[in-house]
C-alpha cells in the first residue's frame, strides 16, 4: 500500500508545496534586492554573481549526490538535514559583514537548497495516479507563488529591517517545512545503496567549479585574457570527460543513466537551460528598471515585480485545464507561443520612458508571466514524455542541475550586460555634461529656477543623479530589446522545427 494512503489528501498536496516553494522564495528575496544586497556587504556586482555561482556550485554537488543520500539516510532525514543547512546558510548570509561571508553563506544555502525542488517533484510522482495531477497543479503553483512573494514580501522586509531581513525572512517558514518533511513517506535507506568512485565525485567537483568560474569570468576577460579563458573551458570539458568515463565504468548504478540518452530529453534540457537562463536575466534586470531608473519605492517595485509570476499562475492553471480536456496545442507549438510571448514582452519593455506608469507596466509583465508558464510546462511534457518511472528521479536531477548553472549564467551575464551598456552611454551622456553644452546650461537654468534654495555644487549633483539614471535607464531597453529578438529566433527555430518534423 502507498505510504501516503491513509493521510488526508490536503495534506499531501501542502506537504509538497511547504517544500518546493522555499528555494524559489529566497531567490525571488535576494534577486530583488541586489543592489542593496551588494551595499549592505560592500560587494560589487562581480562579487554578487560569484554568491550565485557559489550557489550553483554547491547545489550541483548536493543534486548529483541527491540519490546517494537518500539511499543511506533515507527521503526524511536527508530532507530535514537539507532544511537544518539551509537554515544556517540563511544565518551565516544574514550575518555577513564582507562579500566573502555573504559568499560562503550561500555556498551553505545551496547544499541545502537543492535538495527542495527535486524531492518535491519525486514525491508528485509517487502519489497515486488519480491524485497525481492535483499534486502536479500544487508543485507548479508553489514554484509560482514562492517566484511572485519574493519581491512583495522583499520591498516590505527591506525597507522596515534591511537588507539582512532578506536571509533571516526565510526561517519562520522553516518549521513548517520540517513539518512538512515529516508527512513525506518514510523510505527507509536502502540495503544496496548506489556506489560512486571518489575519484569520479571529485572530477564532477572539478568540472562543476571550472564551468561555473568560466561562465562568470567570461564577460570581464574576454578581451584581456582569452588564452587563460580558453585553457579554462579545456580544463572543465576534461574534468567532464574524465568523470563521464570513470562514472560510466565504475558507479554501481551506471545502467540506471542509460535512459537519459534520449534525444527528446536532451532537448529539453536545452530548452530548460534558455528559459531559466533568460527568467533569471530578467528578474536581475528588472529591480533596477523599477528602483534606480523608474524611481518607484521598494514595497510598490516587490508589488510590481510579482505581477510576471501572479500571471504567470493563471496562465498555468488555463493551460493544464487545457490539457485535462484534450484541447491544449502541442508541446512545440505552445514552446512557439510562448516565445512570441516573450518576444512582444520585450518589445513593449524597451519602449518605456521615465514617465512610464505602474499600470502600463505591470500590463506588460502578464506577458512575461505568460512566457514562464506556457514555455516551461509544454517543455516538461517534452523532456520527460519517454522516460521511464524507473529513471524518473535521475532525470530530475540532471534536470535541475542544468537549471543551478543556467540561473547562475543568466545572474553573471545580466550583471555584466548591464555594467558594460551603462559604461558605454554614461559615456556618451557624460560628453553633454559640459559647461560648453547649451543642454546642460539649459538645464542648469531650470533647476536654478525650480531649486532656488540649492547651491550649484548641489544643482550639479541633482544633474549628476540624473545622468545616472538616464543610463540605468537606456541600459535596460537595451536588455529588453535584445530580449524582444531572442524571443523571434526561438519562436522561428520551434516554429521550423515543427514544419520539418
Amino acid at each position: 500500500m502507498h505510504a501516503f494512503s491513509h493521510q488526508p489528501h490536503w495534506s499531501r498536496l501542502a506537504a509538497i508545496a511547504l517544500i518546493a516553494w522555499l528555494e524559489f522564495l529566497q531567490s525571488g528575496l535576494l534577486n530583488f534586492a541586489s543592489s542593496q544586497v551588494m551595499g549592505g556587504v560592500g560587494a560589487g556586482p562581480e562579487e554578487f554573481s560569484q554568491a550565485a555561482m557559489a550557489y550553483a556550485l554547491c547545489a550541483v554537488v548536493a543534486l548529483f549526490n541527491h540519490q546517494w543520500c537518500v539511499e543511506r539516510f533515507g527521503s526524511r532525514r536527508h530532507l530535514q538535514g537539507s532544511i537544518l543547512l539551509f537554515a544556517l546558510g540563511a544565518l551565516l548570509a544574514g550575518s555577513a559583514s564582507s562579500p566573502a561571508g555573504f559568499i560562503s553563506g550561500r555556498a551553505v544555502q545551496g547544499l541545502g537548497g537543492a535538495a527542495f525542488f527535486t524531492a518535491a517533484r519525486l514525491e508528485v510522482a509517487q502519489l497515486p495516479p488519480a491524485k497525481r495531477g492535483a499534486g502536479l497543479v500544487a508543485f507548479g503553483q508553489a514554484l509560482l507563488l514562492g517566484s511572485a512573494l519574493g519581491p512583495l514580501l522583499g520591498g516590505v522586509l527591506l525597507q522596515a529591517y534591511g537588507w539582512r531581513a532578506l536571509c533571516w525572512g526565510i526561517l519562520p517558514l522553516l518549521p513548517p517545512a520540517w513539518w512538512a518533511a515529516g508527512q513525506l513517506p518514510r523510505r527507509p535507506p536502502a540495503h544496496r545503496p548506489a556506489h560512486y568512485p571518489t575519484w569520479a565525485f571529485m572530477l564532477l567537483l572539478a568540472a562543476a567549479f571550472l564551468l561555473q568560474w568560466l561562465i562568470q569570468q567570461t564577460p570581464y576577460q574576454l578581451f584581456a585574457h582569452p588564452r587563460w579563458l580558453a585553457g579554462l573551458a579545456a580544463a572543465a570539458v576534461a574534468a567532464f570527460l574524465l568523470f563521464r568515463a570513470t562514472h560510466r565504468r565504475q558507479a554501481s548504478d551506471r545502467r540506471r543513466w542509460r535512459p537519459l540518452r534520449r534525444p527528446g530529453y536532451r532537448l529539453g534540457l536545452v530548452g530548460y537551460s534558455c528559459c531559466y537562463l533568460l527568467v533569471s536575466a530578467n528578474s536581475y534586470i528588472l529591480p533596477m528598471l523599477s528602483v534606480q531608473a523608474l524611481g518607484f519605492d521598494l514595497p510598490t517595485s516587490g508589488m510590481l515585480l510579482s505581477v510576471s509570476y501572479l500571471a504567470g499562475i493563471a496562465f498555468a492553471l488555463l493551460y493544464a485545464k487545457l490539457l485535462l480536456k484534450g484541447k491544449a496545442p502541442g508541446p512545440t507549438e505552445t514552446m512557439a507561443y510562448g516565445c512570441l510571448l516573450l518576444a512582444g514582452y520585450g518589445w513593449l519593455m524597451s519602449g518605456l520612458n521615465g514617465e512610464a506608469t505602474l499600470g502600463r507596466i505591470a500590463s506588460i509583465l502578464l506577458l512575461n508571466g505568460g512566457f514562464m508558464s506556457l514555455f516551461i510546462m509544454a517543455v516538461a511534457q517534452s523532456a520527460f514524455r519517454d522516460i521511464a518511472p524507473a529513471a524518473f528521479g535521475r532525470a530530475y536531477q540532471t534536470k535541475n542541475i542544468v537549471r543551478q548553472v543556467s540561473i547562475s549564467a543568466g545572474v553573471a551575464l545580466a550583471s555584466v550586460f548591464m555594467q558594460a551598456r551603462n559604461a558605454l552611454h554614461y559615456s556618451r551622456l557624460s560628453e553633454r555634461f559640459s559647461w560648453n553644452s547649451p543642454q546642460f546650461l539649459d538645464s542648469l537654468h531650470q533647476l536654478r529656477q525650480f531649486m532656488p534654495d540649492l547651491s550649484d555644487t548641489q544643482r550639479l549633483g541633482v544633474l549628476a543623479g540624473e545622468l545616472a539614471r538616464q543610463a540605468t535607464l537606456v541600459s535596460c531597453l537595451d536588455f529588453f530589446r535584445l530580449e524582444s529578438w531572442i524571443g523571434l529566433a526561438l519562436a522561428a527555430c520551434l516554429l521550423a522545427a515543427r514544419k520539418t518534423g
